[in-house]
């Protein structure tokens, strides 16, 4: 269900080594809102004042056994720790900030993109829709200048990335990229 490959946020949960010190059983795990079995573990979405998170339990693991997570070492290392720790922080009831995957510069770029998306499917122009987004003063450019223009290269460059996203580069947002 949360395919790790697809979404690093969903943390992995297996049941700790015998030996081990983790003292959190997987009963004292929150009430999901979501919650289903299948033959790979048993798959849990849990929210908390509107911040989601999803679970991969593991086949197998019993639920009066300690806790473990599974950080696979790949590209998407950085993410999976950052929803490990926020599940261990939601667990201690320790206090933790909101973990975005994107900064706040690819936050603003996907908007102006979203916009440019908008106005591309309303037949907008790059011209119209640089001088919206980026810049007023490419309307008073010459036709010379704006074929020139880095806004233009810019404009179009947004318009291409926000296309890719729409025909299925979205699943990038869950990775972080």
């Amino acid at each position: 269900m949360w395919d790790p490959n697809i979404l690093p946020t969903a943390a992995i949960l297996t049941a700790a080594p015998v030996d081990s010190s983790s003292s959190i059983p997987f009963a004292r795990l929150p009430l999901p809102v979501f919650s289903i079995d299948r033959s790979d573990g048993r798959h849990l979405l849990l929210r908390e004042q509107g911040a989601d998170q999803q679970l991969w339990i593991l086949a197998n693991a019993p639920p009066t056994a300690p806790v473990a997570a599974i950080i696979p070492f790949d590209a998407h290392l950085p993410q999976r720790i950052a929803a490990t720790l926020r599940l261990w922080q939601r667990l201690r009831g320790s206090a933790r900030p909101p973990v975005s995957p994107l900064t706040i510069q690819q936050r603003r770029r996907l908007i102006v993109m979203l916009r440019a998306l908008d106005g591309w499917h309303e037949r907008a122009s790059y011209r119209d829709l640089a001088a919206t987004l980026l810049d007023p003063d490419v309307r008073s450019q010459t036709r010379r200048d704006w074929l020139t223009s880095s806004r233009r290269a810019q404009i179009i460059r947004i318009v291409k990335d926000a296309i890719r996203r729409m025909r299925g580069g979205y699943r990038d947002l869950l990775r972080g990229r």
